[in-house]
């Protein structure tokens, strides 16, 4: 069973936002990308923040995706925090009208989270004390303020990250990005905060810290930041891997045909040489996702 936490699918993707030219994933690109790699299946994020480089897509596309297709996609919602009203207006009723509708209909988590809004700000404490309520887990991306992209803003340290999650420590944040990644090495500075670094993990890290501190945090593995937060160093992959087994989840984001994510082949591979067991493969590959997700395969 392989389970695939981050996938962007569109029923007839038209926009081309892309810079290689072409659009986001169609729903038989996915499926043909899934059955290529042996992915049983995958978790469609919808993608519509004013800052994200995508064509915007409902929840109902998503939910008719899923219906398309059972048993292959799981469906998420997508909420923006600034909803329509006066940024201090808004309450966690706002939000609870909005997302106990997204999980009447079968949607299993919120994502991917791309607006550029503060953790801390109060817009984005009624969704996630909402979605605390809900039993519903937050994919997210995370930049800083001085980079012209999208993602929840934060800081080095991911210190409004850490405050959030002690303030709803029942709920299960998803964590994606080169922002989040970089945080598993004890020397992140401006320059490689939001990048793909290349030198060994540093003793240290914030992440490992927090993994341990905080039970809700969970580490989505996809894209090249998640890959490359592993590959970088791989002795220190194997003993990261091991400790934080049941908090890891595999993750492709293949946004393009053009993508070629290869953390099933080497994860596989480095299971198969003995550097981390399968109890840990299974757990990422699967079983994390599913006791996360409630999706009763393992019973």
């Amino acid at each position: 069973m392989i389970i695939d936490i981050h996938a962007h699918v569109y029923a007839d993707p038209k926009i081309r936002p892309r810079r290689d030219g072409t659009t986001f994933m169609s729903a038989r690109d996915q499926i043909a990308v899934m059955d290529r790699l042996g992915v049983d299946r995958a978790v469609v994020l919808p993608l519509n923040s004013a800052e994200c480089p995508a064509e915007p897509q409902s929840v109902g596309e998503v939910l008719r995706i899923c219906e398309a297709y059972p048993g292959r996609f799981i469906p998420f919602c997508h909420i923006d925090p600034r909803i329509a009203r006066h940024p201090d207006q808004i309450t966690v009723d706002d939000f609870d009208h909005l997302l106990s509708q997204y999980k009447a209909l079968g949607c299993r988590g919120i994502g991917e989270l791309t607006a550029r809004i503060p953790w801390d700000a109060h817009p984005m404490l009624c969704m996630l004390e909402s979605a605390e309520k809900q039993g519903l887990p937050i994919t997210f991306h995370t930049i800083t303020e001085d980079v012209n992209s999208y993602g929840v803003l934060d800081e080095i340290g991911l210190p409004r990250l850490e405050k959030v999650m002690k303030m709803f420590p029942k709920l299960v944040f998803l964590g994606h990005s080169p922002g989040f990644w970089s945080e598993i090495s004890g020397d992140v500075t401006p320059e490689t905060k939001n990048g793909y670094a290349t030198d060994p993990v540093a003793p240290g890290g914030t992440l490992k810290r927090l993994l341990r501190e905080c039970p809700g945090l969970h580490g989505d593995l996809s894209a090249g930041s998640g890959l490359n937060a592993l590959m970088r160093d791989p002795e220190h992959a194997y003993r990261f891997i091991e400790e934080f087994q049941d908090r890891l989840l595999l993750g492709l984001d293949f946004c393009s045909v053009h993508n070629d994510m290869q953390h099933i082949q080497w994860l596989t591979r480095i299971r198969d040489e003995g550097h981390i067991s399968d109890e840990a493969y299974q757990a990422i590959m699967w079983r994390n996702a599913d006791r996360l997700l409630t999706l009763g395969i393992e019973t």
